[in-house]
């Protein structure tokens, strides 16, 4: 078969890094490869690839219109789009790829990055959830070729069907440890010099991450030696811009939208304590991987989190951090100030993070993405 792969996800791109690793590793494996996302009002622009992007533009901004749009829109471009084999990112997305190549007859590969039935954003929203229950319960068997973001996942979706998952985690890139870029005057002016600097990044900003408390503790510390870092996006993120405001927190919190990857790592390395704070009260967050842990231990921050399945793998694993053992933003506080206070510890976190570079990176999970396409080529050759 031919050697041309089209990638859909309803991501406008531009943060998305799992995205870009995927395509460029079916770049350097030899396909040709097409990703195709979303663009919003506020996408920002998007820098020129290696390989041809494509981004749909949206009517509708959110809400089930807004997913609609996109599946239909997807899928008539996907009918007259060149491709020998399609790859679906997450639930949202998928549904459009799967009609689209079984009507083409093309093989069909899925990337879940969610165990998204599960996701907070659906409690409480039954007529919703039963839509997309409805989605995954009619595609997900016709599926032969998928994989997911970590073990638990995988544990998770073989009790639902029976359908032994491939595992890619979404870790950095090894050689991008030291790449740094030059950060636009604006941005570098707004991070914190001579403090302890706290970070929370990530562009799906949601409901039940934690971010609340985690502004809710700042003004019990010491605003002279301590300041937060939030970047990103997501469904409260003008919620958090009128918490700070609102508390009068300007001077101890900094809020920074949205900006391209490649920044988002000269920014993280600046930090010296990351922070993933999900909260245990959903199946998609007592299971998940946060792309930020990976992120933060790369560049060779350590980290305080959530006690959660998969992070408590990795940051008891590597001792690379702590844990938060509630949300109160008293406990937040009193965790952030014990930590600070022990530069001897932290420093051997630090240190600690060199070994998770090492073992868990793009490098070698990127082996599983070539093997499950060379499987999808092979049986499909004709």
């Amino acid at each position: 078969m031919g050697n041309r792969v089209v990638i859909a996800a309803i991501s406008d791109l531009v943060t998305d890094q799992r995205l870009h690793k995927v395509s460029l590793t079916l770049q350097e494996a030899g396909y040709a490869v097409l990703l195709i996302g979303t663009r919003r009002r506020n996408s920002l622009p998007l820098a020129p690839r290696s390989y041809p992007t494509r981004r749909i533009r949206l009517l509708f901004q959110k809400g089930m219109f807004f997913f609609a749009e996109f599946n239909l829109r997807l899928f008539v471009r996907l009918l007259f789009t060149k491709g020998d084999i399609f790859l679906g990112n997450d639930l949202d997305a998928i549904g459009a790829v799967w009609f689209a190549g079984t009507l083409r007859r093309k093989p069909v590969v899925y990337d879940t990055h969610e165990y998204y039935l599960g996701m907070p954003e659906l409690d409480g929203r039954p007529g919703v959830k039963k839509v997309w229950e409805r989605i995954e319960a009619f595609v997900f068997p016709k599926l032969d070729y998928i994989y997911t973001i970590c073990d638990s996942f995988r544990d998770l979706y073989y009790k639902d069907y029976g359908k032994r998952l491939g595992v890619v985690r979404n870790v950095p890139y090894l050689k991008a440890a030291g790449i740094d870029v030059p950060l636009p005057k604006d941005l570098e002016d707004k991070l914190p010099k001579d403090k302890f600097f706290l970070l929370f990044q990530g562009a799906g900003i949601n409901p039940e991450r934690g971010v609340e408390e985690l502004v809710q503790a700042m003004p019990l510390l010491d605003p002279a030696r301590f300041h937060l870092v939030i970047i990103g996006g997501g469904d409260i993120w003008e919620k958090i811009v009128q918490m700070v405001r609102d508390k009068t927190l300007t001077d101890r919190i900094t809020l920074i939208p949205k900006i391209p990857f490649e920044q988002l790592r000269s920014v993280t390395r600046r930090a010296h304590l990351g922070l993933s704070l999900d909260k245990p009260n959903n199946i998609n967050h007592i299971y998940g991987l946060p792309n930020k842990i990976f992120d933060y231990l790369h560049s060779g921050v350590p980290v305080l989190v959530s006690r959660l399945v998969e992070l408590e793998k990795i940051v008891d694993t590597y001792e690379v951090g702590d844990f938060i053992d509630s949300h109160e933003p008293a406990h937040i506080a009193a965790k952030i100030l014990a930590i600070s206070s022990d530069p001897a510890r932290l420093e051997r976190w630090k240190n600690n993070t060199v070994r998770v570079r090492e073992e868990l990176n793009w490098e070698r999970e990127s082996r599983v993405v070539v093997n499950i396409f060379e499987q999808v080529a092979s049986k499909n050759s004709y």
